[in-house]
């Protein structure tokens, strides 16, 4: 069925709708939010919700396996994603690539005033979203929330939670080490990246502070991105190599840095001078070499192309997954994430947050759903009133039940691993 109508009372017909869930991660997503919501026993706890893409045709099997009946809404073409928009208090948008397709459903949900969470990890596309839309999402009172997927809301929880228990930081060093395999999905969007690459963009991928959140001290050498490989200053036995969460994820952070700071009334700052490293490690300096010659950005735009071409080619030749495709269920519960988030304090003092979690696109489902929920659910102590415009997951989820939802249940709330945050001094 087309969007439906808003009634004449102006409450709207869906509390959270799931935009490109015929794909892998968005299928994940609906899997996740069908049982919470069966959980809760009777008709999902009261929430009313959809998913909704291109076809129909795709879409009914799917909500055919669901527990809680979700309603079905085709929508393509910015009229319709208008109406879409219009029919519900939060939008979780799982299609991609998002710099292809992603504004027009950002353009729709600030105008309707709708909510809105992706799991995008497309930094230059962020940068613009924010340029044109910060500023009339935060007059509206809507709550843009990026990067709300594996790929930043672990870095950026931690780093929150460490500010919360230290108060200002000088340094928040991550140590990030997962297992898994690629989706079509993501396949398909760093082939896009590197396919519109241009030296503007490139730059804003360099950049440390394109996000925001630049210290006052500038740009710093410990700022810029993995490009050799160091012993590690905490840790001597480690050698540093970029973690696949590291150009995004650090940026994500800097820019909570910078929306707290502009948000006195949370009374939450991370730290005038903060450092934000974030790293996966080898035990040798060659094997860490070796991993940061194979996850090197490319040089120039030209050369993105160059890698973009053989990409697609790859995918052509079956060597890579296709836009869809991903690991099944019996090979995604042999992955999982071990994260290890350490922070020192302007006081001196020290912390560490210890993550474990599933599998990454597992991680992913949980934190959107749990973040769209939390925005259907939390509103009044969200503030989305007075706290809009496009955000990052920790400071549009501040105040609210947030970490305790992700933590509450499993994917799928089966009987695989659950994502814990376990923090203690020192």
């Amino acid at each position: 069925a087309p969007p439906p109508a808003v009634p004449a009372d102006g409450r709207r017909p869906f509390d959270v709708i799931i935009y490109g869930a015929s794909g892998f991660t968005g299928t994940l997503s609906m899997e996740h939010l069908d049982a919470v919501l069966a959980s809760r026993g009777g008709a999902g706890g009261g929430c009313r919700w959809a998913i909704a893409g291109r076809s129909a045709a795709r879409l009914r099997p799917l909500a055919a396996r669901c527990k809680t009946g979700p309603a079905v809404v085709q929508a393509s073409g910015p009229e319709e994603i208008s109406k879409l928009a219009a029919s519900c208090r939060v939008l979780l948008v799982a299609a991609g690539p998002y710099q292809r397709c992603g504004e027009e459903v950002i353009k729709a949900c600030v105008e309707q005033g709708t909510h809105y969470v992706d799991v995008t990890g497309e930094v230059p596309w962020v940068r613009e979203m924010i340029a044109k839309y910060h500023d009339a999402a935060r007059k509206k009172g809507v709550m843009v929330v990026h990067c709300a997927g594996q790929i930043c809301t672990i870095d950026d929880l931690s780093l929150y939670l460490l500010a919360q228990k230290l108060g200002p930081l000088k340094q928040f060093r991550e140590y990030f080490a997962s297992s898994g395999d690629m989706t079509g999905g993501t396949y398909d969007t760093n082939i896009a990246t590197f396919k519109d690459m241009t030296q503007d963009r490139l730059q804003v991928m360099r950049d440390p502070f394109s996000l925001g959140g630049k210290r006052r001290g500038g740009v710093r050498p410990e700022d810029a991105d993995c490009s050799e490989s160091l012993q590690d200053t905490l840790f001597p036995s480690l050698w540093l190599q970029p973690a696949y969460s590291t150009p995004t994820g650090s940026r994500i952070l800097r820019r909570s840095c910078q929306l707290f700071e502009e948000a006195p009334g949370d009374r939450l700052l991370y730290g005038e001078a903060l450092t934000v490293t974030i790293r996966d490690c080898s035990f040798s300096q060659q094997a860490a070499k070796k991993q940061i010659a194979m996850t090197a950005p490319p040089p120039d735009a030209e050369t993105a192309k160059v890698m973009a071409s053989a990409m697609m080619a790859n995918v052509a030749g079956g060597g890579g997954p296709k836009p869809g495709q991903g690991p099944p269920p019996e090979t995604r519960q042999m992955y999982y994430s071990d994260v290890y988030a350490v922070a020192e304090g302007e006081n001196g003092s020290w912390a560490h947050v210890h993550y474990t979690g599933p599998e990454a696109y597992e991680a992913t489902a949980m934190s959107c759903v749990t973040a769209a929920l939390t925005l259907a659910e939390e509103g009044e102590r969200l503030q989305p009133a007075s706290r809009g415009g496009v955000l990052t997951p920790a400071f549009a989820m501040h105040g609210s039940s947030f970490v305790e939802r992700l933590q509450a249940v499993s994917f799928g709330n089966g009987g695989g691993r659950r994502m814990t945050f376990e923090g203690r001094g020192g």
